[in-house]
């Protein structure tokens, strides 16, 4: 089974690597969570959380600066 990753900077500075089971996936939450933030505001981990379970997501790396 392949997996799929995207890199994500919180706006704290944090960076998280996430891992998705197909491509339609990881490029949804990526523009979900860019959306967010040019519309809503900054992204945190609480908000990551929500985006993340909509694309049947998760993070494979701990949050480190």
């Amino acid at each position: 089974m392949d997996a799929y990753y995207l890199e994500y900077e919180l706006a704290d500075g944090l960076r998280v690597v996430l891992q998705f089971p197909n491509e339609n996936d990881r490029d949804g939450c990526h523009i979900s969570l860019d959306m967010y933030k040019a519309q809503l505001g900054p992204v945190d981990e609480p908000v990551l959380s929500r985006i993340l379970g909509k694309f049947n997501g998760e993070i494979v790396t701990p949050s480190s600066k």
